[in-house]
């Protein structure tokens, strides 16, 4: 199974595995919706657990005005070279603009302690900073205002393009466009009133395969914990010595 397979290409093997290769009982254009609807199922499986592994776009620049606490994020309306945004991975403030850049890392605020950031936004060479962001709607909505002049570098899942003409490539990373087509396949004959338990056993050991599989792409260093004691009990952020208690 190649990693890598045209629309085409995977409706065919759909029609091959629901035994509907000479029928048009499910046209083309269904099974391109069936093809889709199963590729956005696999995407969201790889997101839901290793999105960061898998699907990262290229990090965003998002420059400050000094006055705005929402800014657009990538959706198709707004930083329209970039693909649209589906969930985010991390967000950094830029220290200064050198060669290579310097930044720091901004975190996630909850709703309830928007206003515990208040104080005006600043930032240090020892990797400290109070702003925060959180996604509201289709927007970054960041605590305290910042102050103009300053860039935030966005790092996120992008949206799925949706497979459209027979030669879009559809990524199986490795094989695993065979989920699509199983599910592609067991939409079909569903609506052919089919049994398809046959093909619900292949997409559940499928699902098991790729859960065991993906799990983590850097097989030599496993991930694990980070930043566990980033606070030494000053408050709002702490100094970054990871002495001293957590809060």
């Amino acid at each position: 199974m190649s990693t890598s397979m045209t629309l085409g290409e995977l409706r065919t093997a759909a029609r091959q595995r629901a035994d509907m290769v000479n029928s048009q009982f499910v046209t083309d254009s269904e099974f391109n919706s069936y093809l889709n609807q199963s590729y956005f199922e696999l995407y969201d499986l790889l997101v839901q657990k290793y999105g960061n592994d898998y699907y990262v776009a290229p990090p965003l620049l998002i420059p400050t005005d000094g006055s705005s606490m929402f800014y657009p994020l990538p959706d198709g309306t707004n930083y329209s070279a970039a693909p649209a945004f589906y969930k985010i991975l991390g967000l950094d403030l830029q220290l200064s603009p050198g060669s290579p850049p310097s930044y720091v890392t901004v975190k996630p605020f909850a709703f309830i302690d928007r206003n515990r950031y208040a104080v005006p936004n600043f930032q240090s060479f020892y990797g400290i900073t109070n702003l925060r962001y959180r996604i509201k709607g289709n927007q970054l909505w960041l605590t305290p205002i910042p102050a103009g002049n300053q860039v935030l570098q966005l790092w996120y899942v992008p949206t799925l393009t949706t497979l459209g003409l027979d030669s879009d490539q559809c990524q199986g990373v490795s094989g695993w466009t065979e989920y699509i087509i199983i599910d592609a396949a067991i939409k079909a004959m569903q609506k052919e009133e089919s049994d398809v338990s046959v093909l619900m056993s292949q997409k559940q050991a499928m699902i098991l395969r790729i859960e065991a599989a993906a799990e983590n792409r850097d097989a030599g260093s496993p991930s694990a914990v980070t930043d566990a004691r980033w606070s030494d009990g000053s408050m709002p952020t702490g100094n970054g010595s990871g002495f001293g208690g957590s809060w």
